[in-house]
């Protein structure tokens, strides 16, 4: 990792990308931006908007509609709760928000650590599948850099997760870099040999931003049963039929927009941890609870990686990184 101080001495800058995309300053919005939508699994109207936060104060979530119990979430590792079909993010009140990782991915791809977001519901609203939405809307309001450094994690050794079909590892790297793979039954008819797709996190990830959610037409009686899927459709899911084509009449908007959808979604599953991630993630067949799993056991063995919580005072308090 090639770290430097800008000519005033008092900054650390990685490169003119990596700080908008990385993380090296503390960022908030300059406004706040509203959205509505409903809820892909609820089915129910929402209405959100993305305030300012202050420094050191991370992402919140605000329930604005709940009286008589804390309505205010802290996003982090422990916060996430059942990430099953979703991620999802509660207090010690019960109350709770999910569908957050399409949200949290935009966040974290415009480089925004603080902020507060107010809701009327239980579940963020699905827009049109994807973060690209989320995304225009911040980069539109503008973003303010708040003159404070991002703590980050330099892993310093492999932590690894396994959870039914996933696996998923992060290891040493001089940069945040990602390398997703599905493979599984059935999805492998579907997405043919687009099965993969790596990424850091300096690039430009417009592509990943618009991957929207998919799913199985078969599956969609079942899951409507479970309560679950109420407000999908095809204007906010890639619809996958039996025979393994896609019912949505544009098709797909890239031929590896279903793996960049997993991308996208680990992006905002592991931005929960609050810190820059200095490593490789390699991870096959992705999941809410593989992502969370990983990041709960990085969090729990800080101590056995490099952590940077503030500047340093001499360049050589990174001299091993240069």
């Amino acid at each position: 990792m090639k770290l430097k101080y800008d000519k005033g001495g008092s900054r650390v800058v990685v490169n003119t990308d990596e700080f908008v995309a990385s993380g090296s300053d503390e960022a908030t919005l300059r406004r706040s931006v509203t959205f509505s939508g409903i809820g892909v699994h609820g089915g129910k109207r929402a209405n959100m908007r993305v305030t300012p936060g202050a420094v050191g104060s991370g992402i919140t979530f605000r329930r604005v509609d709940v009286q008589g119990e804390n309505p205010r979430i802290k996003v982090n590792p422990e916060a996430v709760v059942d990430p099953t079909m979703c991620t999802r993010v509660t207090n010690r009140d019960g109350v709770t928000v999910a569908v957050v990782e399409h949200l949290l991915a935009a966040l974290r791809i415009c480089g925004i650590t603080n902020a507060e977001i107010e809701i009327d519901a239980d579940e963020v609203p699905i827009m049109d599948g994807s973060a690209i939405e989320f995304v225009r809307a911040f980069k539109k309001c503008g973003i303010k850099y708040q003159n404070a450094f991002v703590p980050a994690i330099v892993v310093s050794k492999p932590v690894s997760v396994s959870y039914k079909n996933t696996e998923i590892s992060i290891v040493p790297a001089d940069k945040s870099e990602f390398h997703v793979e599905l493979d599984y039954e059935r999805i492998n008819p579907v997405i043919s040999r687009n099965k993969c797709y790596e990424f850091t996190l300096d690039d430009d990830l417009a592509d990943v931003a618009c991957a929207r959610t998919f799913g199985w037409l078969a599956d969609s009686e079942k899951l409507y049963e479970m309560g679950l899927a109420k407000g999908a459709s095809e204007e906010n899911t890639v619809v996958i039929t039996d025979d393994n084509t896609i019912k949505n009449e544009e098709g797909l908007r890239n031929p590896k927009e279903i793996v960049m959808h997993k991308c996208l979604d680990m992006i905002g599953d592991i931005s929960v941890i609050g810190y820059a991630i200095i490593g490789r993630i390699e991870a096959k067949n992705p999941s809410h609870f593989a992502n969370n799993l990983l990041m709960r056991k990085l969090l729990g063995e800080l101590d056995e990686h490099e952590v940077i919580v503030a500047e340093p005072e001499t360049e050589n308090r990174f001299a091993k990184f240069a």
